[in-house]
């Protein structure tokens, strides 16, 4: 009975040995298992990273910053204090550099360096591949944007309410511009300068938008904007579209301005919670603004609502292109994937955490998306 036992299991391993080998020799044949429904999805992580530094229980850290991607990178602030970079294909992380700081923006790229500036109020430079620093100046108040750079002149804004104009080169401060901010409550963000010609927009916490000249920072105008009581800021950054300014206050309805004069040209009928996208596609004439209550809007160039649609229960905080369609974050812990003409969801990442947010800006370049969520947590998706 034993003998017929193992005859039988003999012949099993036989024909298994054989089966294989026949498989095997067979190119046409996939024998990879069948491929997972969670691989066809938009929102496929590439990689995740925790980078929660540690904290005392009660005092939950909150990530404000947002990750840049270039040249096969992405670079983000750890709120431990230290710039690090990571291979954009597997999250490998390649140099890590402590500032002693927390972040509040992105880092932006420059020739052969990446740029960004620090709560404690310090400007850093440092090579891209290597994280060793080229410069590093003292602003005196917490560098609140991501650079810009023009013509080799880099500018930034701070907490304490002053634009800066440095040289991207070497650090040089150029010059200066302090506004008088006398409201006790301000939200704490700040609007990235944006160029036109001769002269740097930027909108401030006391609800103006104001053009400074490029070369020494001297006022050229000032225009009002908002037309709340209460958290009057313009932190929304400028778009500059056909000749045409578009920004909007925190509360108040978006304007057009001349960019020439300041005067406003017309207002909105709705609110927008930041700057809009503009689909290059359709030569600026259409754009896709975000609200506070969750809606999307598509106006026209003029500001009439063409469509609108609620999407979500939380702030909407960005709009990126991301594979033929648009990704949308907002502050209800959710990433979701729309269709850029009908506005229709398709897809819905859930960030994870009872907490999460996303309060920067998303960074989509290179076939990928890169999220950095309130909770610290870093999403790469391909």
């Amino acid at each position: 009975m034993v003998k017929i036992i193992m005859k039988k299991i003999t012949c099993s391993l036989m024909l298994s040995t054989l089966l294989a080998l026949s498989l095997s020799s067979c190119s046409h044949i996939n024998l990879s298992k069948p491929k997972n429904e969670e691989m066809n999805k938009i929102f496929n992580p590439s990689w995740i990273k925790n980078l929660d530094p540690a904290y005392d229980s009660g005092n939950l850290p909150i990530a404000l910053q947002s990750p840049l991607i270039h040249e096969g990178m992405v670079y983000v602030g750890h709120n431990s204090g230290s710039m690090k970079a990571y291979e954009l294909e597997n999250g490998k992380e390649v140099w890590s550099e402590f500032d002693d700081s927390t972040y509040h923006a992105a880092p932006i790229a420059f020739k052969d360096q990446i740029i960004y500036g620090t709560v404690q109020g310090r400007v850093i430079s440092r090579h891209y591949t290597t994280g060793k620093i080229k410069y590093s100046v003292d602003l005196g108040a917490s560098v609140e944007t991501k650079g810009v750079v023009y013509q080799g002149r880099i500018f930034f804004q701070l907490r304490n309410h002053q634009v800066f104009c440095l040289d991207a080169e070497t650090g040089k401060i150029l010059w200066g511009y302090k506004r008088s901010v006398s409201y006790l409550t301000t939200l704490q963000r700040a609007s990235t300068p944006v160029i036109y010609k001769d002269r740097v927009l930027v909108g401030l916490a006391d609800g103006t938008m104001v053009a400074l000249s490029i070369d020494e920072g001297v006022m050229l105008f000032e225009t009002k904007l908002s037309t709340a009581s209460k958290f009057v800021d313009v932190d929304n950054s400028v778009i500059v579209l056909n000749d045409k300014v578009y920004i909007g206050p925190v509360g108040s309805p978006v304007s057009i301005l001349d960019p020439n004069s300041g005067k406003i040209l017309k207002k909105s009928d709705f609110i927008a919670s930041r700057a809009p996208y503009v689909d290059p596609s359709l030569n600026g004439e259409q754009l896709l603004f975000g609200t506070p209550t969750g809606e999307l809007i598509v106006a026209d160039k003029n500001l009439q609502v063409l469509h609108k649609i609620k999407i979500s229960e939380g702030v909407i905080t960005s709009i990126v292109p991301f594979k033929k369609g648009l990704a949308v974050s907002t502050t209800a812990g959710e990433i979701l994937f729309i269709d850029s003409k009908t506005l229709a969801i398709s897809e819905k990442f859930v960030l994870g955490h009872s907490y999460s947010a996303v309060f920067g800006d998303m960074e989509s370049k290179e076939s990928y998306l890169s999220v950095l969520s309130s909770r610290n947590r870093l999403f790469t998706f391909h």
